[in-house]
């Protein structure tokens, strides 16, 4: 056989292996010859083209498929199957694979107008009363424009920058249309038509004809959920979700058979499509998960609307921030979709009304109403009567700044884990400039004896930045970020972040009266984060065995992962910064507390259980609906702290326990470890 035929590009090539291998006879294994203007990256592309761990566009003998006919007639069962197989394609769309991956491997996407009824002449089709050319050319075709429609309208929603392309989103459409020009009214309107065939027909009998329709229904049922979440329809969400729930759970009820082997079903779908395409990255060839798991999916993203609905009902900021921790803190699975994480975003703020309701200003006294029981209203009255300045008073310059900080500050409880911790990081400095702020007002107003309104108006400031650096520690503990060494200091430091919230909560807390919701709500997270912050002691107490760096590199470690806190912008304000991680106070403690007689890591671990069971007692405070989930969170908690009861009762103890039996698993539970076996006995 004629060794060139078979080169990918044609036969008009030479071996030119020998010049290549006369050209290295003097370079060593694994040599690289570096020429100028030449790097690695330019010698890749060079051999980019069939190479096809680069290229998606090479196609080998192995990716040989049967040719594909979309007018093939198709079995009832046939195209069920096909139609719970490209909602796969869709859900995985929306996990993060991109659309050539996913919803554009099915290949009737691409064959629309070859199936369209109007098109079509009435002898290029097999027509038989079991398969009838009706359930491609009107079922099957009505299903593709609406779940093209679908991905355009969830595509919109994900496009509007709430979450980051390439990063959350594969936002790449490979010059592929997804139905844009179609309005919903008319792909709805087919999907009725469709449904209308099949209860007409007698060619399709039953079972097969009620589980198509009730498939058909629920795509019309998306279709109008996905509108309404653009058109922010928010108070009609509720029905929609509970019609779409009905009838996922009677189609999951009933398994699907796979078709049989042969079946030209199987032909719709081509993993390997991708390489035709038009793309800016080559891809790997994805594999559909189990139809399970994509039901699975869809059953999160409807709960998740349900709760969009919900939240975008709620005018209380304080429960938004309640949801958005819970949902970071311990995410739901399937909760977490790029979608609907810019749903929710959206639903908050979307350019113009807070809530789609509500002016700036609802920001401002729900921020001080739910912090400190006092609304903006009177704070600006305060400032008024008090100012002595011939300087006008920035009240514009407050409301602006807080409202932008509260407005991202929500909207990054949906970001992504990662992206939430850097947006944490970055707001700090803006959080204490406004403290700052607040603190040369202060000094610029009448003074008062007592009861001071603004000091405590700073005060919710303050909470509100210890409350920031408390979620950049957890997050660093959730994400796995930290070295063992750095891990050491993080529980240290949260421990020391968290007394300093605790006396900025008790400082308001004498000020609001106890029979309002603003102080139940501050009582259940005073007892949460002292329950916190023992746990967190307990914890340092015993990994700071771990140490083993000298403390100079110790240092090093600790400026470059708290380099947040040493920008140079924090010496442009003359405030010192309430909060930031103080190297010299770790080592003091790390010398400290073995030689502490009084301090036992089982007593911290067991007084924080016995404070958590007596918070499951309080009222929900601001948690709604929510408070059935804050409650769940802390029995977890109790959990915790009662997989840590075997951990040394007095620091003398410290000195013989086995360390390396404690062990950090963040799918189990986010920011503690558990003990490995049974220490007990």
């Amino acid at each position: 056989m004629d060794p060139y035929t078979d080169l990918p590009g044609g036969d008009n090539f030479y071996d030119v292996t020998a010049v290549f291998e006369e050209a290295a006879r003097d370079m060593q294994p694994g040599g690289i010859l570096l020429a100028k203007d030449f790097s690695l990256m330019d010698a890749m592309a060079a051999f980019e083209i069939g190479e096809p761990r680069f290229d998606s566009g090479m196609s080998t003998g192995e990716d040989a498929t049967l040719s594909f006919n979309p007018l093939t007639p198709m079995l009832p069962e046939e195209i069920c199957w096909i139609l719970d197989r490209s909602l796969a394609c869709e859900m995985e769309w929306h996990t993060g694979y991109t659309l050539s991956q996913t919803v554009f491997s099915f290949l009737y996407v691409h064959h629309l107008r070859d199936i369209d009824p109007d098109f079509i002449s009435g002898d290029r089709a097999q027509r038989t009363d079991e398969s009838p050319r009706e359930l491609v050319t009107v079922v099957l075709r009505a299903w593709i424009l609406g779940l093209l429609k679908c991905c355009d309208l969830a595509w919109r929603e994900m496009n509007k920058g709430n979450i980051f392309d390439a990063e959350d989103w594969q936002s790449e459409k490979c010059d592929i249309p997804i139905a844009e020009a179609f309005p919903v009214k008319y792909v709805t309107m087919k999907l009725d038509e469709a449904c209308h065939w099949l209860l007409s027909s007698y060619r399709v009998q039953s079972p097969w004809q009620e589980a198509i329709i009730h498939r058909l229904t629920l795509r019309k049922t998306l279709l109008e959920l996905l509108e309404l979440q653009l058109s922010h329809g928010y108070s009609k969400l509720s029905p929609l979700v509970d019609t779409a729930r009905s009838l996922l759970q009677g189609i999951r009820s009933n398994t699907l058979r796979d078709p049989p082997l042969g079946s030209p079903a199987y032909l719709a779908f081509d993993p390997q499509f991708a390489r035709r395409l038009v793309s800016y990255v080559p891809l790997h060839v994805h594999q559909l998960p189990s139809q399970d798991h994509a039901w699975g999916v869809l059953a999160g993203i409807l709960d998740s609307l349900g709760e969009v609905g919900s939240l975008a009902g709620t005018s209380s900021i304080s429960t938004w921030e309640i949801v958005g921790h819970m949902r970071t803190w311990a995410p739901l699975a399937n909760r977490e979709l790029p979608y609907i994480r810019s749903s929710t975003q959206s639903a908050f703020y979307d350019g113009t009304l807070i809530l789609d309701r509500y002016p700036f200003k609802h920001i401002l006294n729900c921020f001080f109403i739910e912090t400190i029981d006092i609304s903006y209203d009177a704070i600006a009255a305060e400032l008024t009567s008090r100012w002595t300045s011939s300087e006008s008073l920035p009240l514009a310059q407050i409301e602006r700044g807080l409202t932008q900080l509260m407005i991202a500050h929500v909207k990054a409880l949906w970001y992504s884990r990662p992206r939430r911790r850097r947006h944490c990081m970055k707001s700090l400095f803006d959080w204490h400039e406004l403290y700052a702020f607040f603190e040369d007002i202060h000094s610029r107003l009448t003074p008062k004896s007592g009861y001071d309104l603004i000091t405590h108006a700073q005060s919710a400031i303050l909470l509100h930045r210890l409350s920031t650096i408390r979620e950049v520690i957890l997050s660093g503990l959730q994400l796995s970020l930290y070295s063992t060494e750095e891990r050491v200091f993080a529980y240290w430091y949260l421990a020391q972040i968290l007394e300093q919230h605790l006396a900025c909560l008790d400082n308001i807390m004498s000020s609001v009266s106890q029979g309002t919701n603003v102080f139940q709500e501050l009582k259940l997270q005073s007892a949460f984060l002292t329950a916190l912050q023992l746990m967190s002691t307990a914890v340092f107490s015993v990994t700071i065995k771990q140490l083993s760096f000298s403390w100079q590199r110790m240092r090093l470690n600790f400026l470059r992962r708290y380099k947040w806190a040493f920008l140079p912008e924090y010496d442009d304000v003359d405030l010192p910064p309430v909060g930031h991680p103080n190297f010299l106070k770790f080592v003091t403690a790390c010398a400290a507390i073995p030689q502490s007689e009084h301090h036992s890591p089982a007593g911290c671990v067991q007084l924080a259980k016995d404070i958590l069971l007596c918070s499951l007692r309080f009222p929900p405070g601001m948690a709604g609906q929510w408070g059935g989930d804050r409650v769940q969170f802390i029995q977890t908690l109790v959990g915790v702290c009662d997989g840590l009861q075997a951990l040394p009762a007095t620091m003398e103890e410290v000195a013989t326990f086995d360390v390396s039996t404690l062990k950090w698993d963040p799918e189990a539970q986010p920011w503690f470890p558990s003990i490995a076996g049974d220490l007990s006995h």
